[in-house]
């Protein structure tokens, strides 16, 4: 599912975030890729201050600080496993814009084949004929399957890749599985998964450790210490002229 290395981050701090108390935990509004990138440059405070961070704040834990980046890997890796049992409504977005794309090509050259009499026009026209983004997920399906069914008849007829048919049946078996029909009832309130949880206790510990790293950059930095340590959510925001200013996503 992820990267080896974030796989065993996870693993070394998932008994901490299971020891937060539940009331201690923070609703959950983090982009961890975006929080991986401000810890990494907020770092630089900690490495141009460790010889005397401990002299000056001694109540500060260095090697929690030090620990930051893996800790941000770990809630990358806690954010993917939940999103996996619950994904993010970007990411259906996401694998809907890829499914509209492969089943634009695909289509496109079915029934191009269909014209010429390799492929049966019916079976092209049913899977033309549907509206609506359902529709687009099972027609990925279906459009993998005639392209398989008649890979004899269709060898070296056509522009398409065995990946592209591959990325089609994949896709769109996804959004069978994760996309729910308009009108159907609501899911029923259960709260979060595990996965969930166990993500929203990572965010809370690496909100809490960044907090920390704040306090130094304020210690040592007084007047752009929000520069030199950008808040977990923050990104950069062009303005009309061309120039650049910090915001926080929301």
């Amino acid at each position: 599912m992820a990267d080896p290395d974030l796989q065993k981050a996870f693993e070394k701090y998932l008994l901490a975030a299971k020891a937060l108390p539940a009331a201690d935990i923070l609703p959950y509004r983090l982009d961890p890729d975006l929080a991986l990138v401000n810890v990494t440059t907020g770092m630089k405070v900690v490495h141009d201050h460790q010889a005397v961070i401990a002299a000056h704040l001694p109540k500060i834990d260095l090697a929690s600080l030090l620990a930051l980046p893996e800790l941000a890997l770990a809630t990358k890796y806690a954010a993917l496993a939940a999103e996996q049992e619950a994904p993010s409504e970007s990411l259906v977005q996401a694998k809907l814009s890829i499914a509209r794309d492969l089943r634009g090509k695909l289509l496109s050259v079915a029934k191009g084949l269909a014209e010429n009499g390799i492929v049966p026009q019916a079976e092209v026209d049913t899977i033309a004929a549907g509206r609506g983004l359902r529709d687009r997920a099972e027609d990925c399906v279906s459009l993998a399957s005639l392209f398989r069914k008649h890979a004899a008849a269709v060898s070296g007829k056509h522009p398409l890749t065995t990946a592209q048919i591959d990325d089609a049946a994949e896709v769109g078996s996804w959004l069978v599985a994760n996309l729910r029909p308009a009108d159907a009832p609501p899911k029923p309130s259960t709260g979060p998964t595990h996965a969930v949880e166990i993500r929203n206790r990572f965010a809370t510990l690496l909100a809490r450790a960044h907090a920390r790293l704040q306090v130094v950059a304020h210690y040592f930095h007084e007047d752009d210490w929000e520069e030199r340590v950008p808040a977990l959510g923050s990104r950069r925001v062009k303005r009309q002229g061309g120039d650049e200013r910090e915001g926080t996503a929301t």
